[in-house]
Formats: structure tokens, sequence, C-alpha cells
């Protein structure tokens, strides 16, 4: 697998990818112009530094940037050649675990995104599930834990110089207070890790036969009534439990549709769903125009 993420056509498409995106220079100041003068010389340095196996990511730069509904999200950037490499192993490692990951989950995820848990949501209401269990899980990817995330990797058959590559990763997005948890928001591999490791929330409750839509660290469990969204409830922090993590009882309730709530920037009352944009209350539907739909996937 590592020889495949190495392959020049794939470092090749990774590099022009995090060209394309024009993210923000890391710790080391070299920005994606800068790196572009050499950017043939430094693929293939990168290449050779993971098959001698002395590849070492650099630090992180910390990012706060303002979120729609107030406050801010904090984001640790790689260097330029780190997010390289990252992109060129989630387009090698992604399509694999595509095929296993379970309809429930939207975020982070090849053709799916807000607009699709939208809808599924929107489906489930009409199956006469008008209650839910709105949850969020607390503080998702500085918890996660990496001796169960690198157990979930060999589960997956992650060959060793692919889980070696990614253990440098994981390392380098280590939450100070806790050397052995945490993935950095801002790496480009985080996503994809995060989804491995809430694939067994999915499957556990999926299990169970409850009806959910997970978007990342985010989501709503679909019921009958409020005695079987309590139930879900207790369902879910046993899931959780088994992953180390824990629901936010700030943002975690039992609610309806018609007492209304609001799920990745949407509101959703009675039949109808509204996203509040600039004062302005815009129905979703299939008429929503395209950036707005981009717009919540940024938020989220």
């Amino acid at each position: 697998m590592i020889d495949v993420i190495l392959q020049w056509p794939n470092l090749c498409a990774a590099w022009e990818q995090v060209a394309d995106n024009r993210g923000a220079a890391g710790p080391d100041a070299i920005s994606t112009t800068r790196f572009a003068r050499n950017w043939e010389e430094h693929l293939r340095t990168l290449a050779a530094l993971v098959q001698a196996g002395r590849y070492r990511p650099g630090g992180l730069r910390r990012v706060a940037i303002p979120k729609r509904a107030g406050g801010q999200r904090l984001l640790r950037i790689p260097n330029v050649g780190d997010r390289v490499l990252q992109r060129a192993a989630l387009n090698v490692l992604e399509p694999r675990l595509e095929r296993g990951f379970l309809p429930c989950s939207y975020g982070y995820r090849p053709r799916r995104g807000v607009r699709d848990a939208v809808a599924a949501i929107v489906r489930l209401r009409t199956l006469g599930r008008t209650w839910l269990l709105d949850a969020d899980i607390d503080d998702c990817f500085d918890s996660i834990d990496h001796r169960l995330l690198r157990g979930f990797l060999r589960e997956e058959g992650f060959d060793a110089p692919t889980r070696a590559l990614l253990d440098l990763w994981l390392h380098s997005g280590r939450v100070a207070a806790a050397p052995d948890r945490g993935l950095a928001q801002g790496m480009p591999i985080s996503p994809l890790l995060c989804n491995i490791y809430l694939h067994r929330l999915d499957r556990a409750l999926t299990r169970g036969r409850w009806l959910l839509v997970r978007y990342a660290d985010d989501f709503v469990v679909c019921c009958t009534g409020p005695q079987q969204a309590e139930a879900a409830q207790r369902a879910v922090t046993q899931a959780l439990d088994r992953l180390h993590l824990r629901l936010e009882p700030a943002k975690t309730r039992i609610t309806s549709f018609a007492e209304g709530f609001d799920f990745l920037g949407a509101h959703f009352e009675g039949e109808g769903v509204h996203f509040l944009w600039e004062d302005h209350a815009l129905a979703l539907d299939e008429r929503t125009p395209a950036w707005l739909w981009r717009h919540l996937a940024f938020e989220y």
C-alpha cells in the first residue's frame, strides 16, 4: 500500500490538489507558491525519505478561524510538503475504506455532504420518525484515542509501513495535555481517521436498528417517540463509552420536529426546513443554490 501512495502520478495529483486549495503556509512559512518553484524536487525528496524510513513531519501552525454561529475553531496547519504526502495517502486509502463505510455517515466523504444529510432526515420524517436524539460528541477530534485507532487501522488491513506513516501524523497531532489522544483539525488525513474511528459508532447503532444521520461528530438518531429517543441516548452513551468518547451535555437533547431543532446549519420545524442567511429564512430544497450547500459544508 505504501508503494501505491508513493507512486509518482499519485504524488503529482496530491500536489495539484494541495496547490488548488491554496491553503496557508505551515510553521516553516513555505507557501504553496514557493513550494511550486521546485515541486518535483520536493516530491522526490519526500518519497525518498519515506522509503528510507527517515521521514519526519514538521510542526503544526495554529490558526483560529471564526465560526458563523460565534466562537472560533482552532486549526493546526502542517507544512505544505506534509500536506501533499497526507493527501497522497488519502487518495489511496479513502476509496478502499469507502466500500465499508455505512450509508448513515455523510461528513468528509466523496459525493456526500450536507445536502444529502438534510435529505436523509427529511425522508425519515416522512416515515414517522418525528422524535430525535440531537447529539454532539464532546471535543471529538481532540479525544480520539490513539491506541484504539491503531487497532482499528490493523482491523482495516493497513500494512505496517502505512500504519507507521499514519502513526507519525498521529504523534504530530496529539494533544499536549493527553499525548496519546487527538487528531489535528487542519491535517488533510484527520477527517478520514475520524471517520474510521466513528465508523465503529455507526456500526454499533445500526446493528441495534437505530436510524441515525451522522456528519462527523454531529448526528441525530430519528425515533418514533420520546421514550425511544431516551433509549437511543442510552445506546449512544454505551457505544461512545467503548470508544472513550462522551456526549456534549450542552449540545445534546431529545427533541421533535414539532418543537424544532437545528442541525448542520439547517433549521427543521414541522414540515419545513430552512437556513438563516443574512437575517433571511431560505427554504432548503432541490432549488437551493450550490454555493449555499458549499458554505454549510465548509462550516462543518
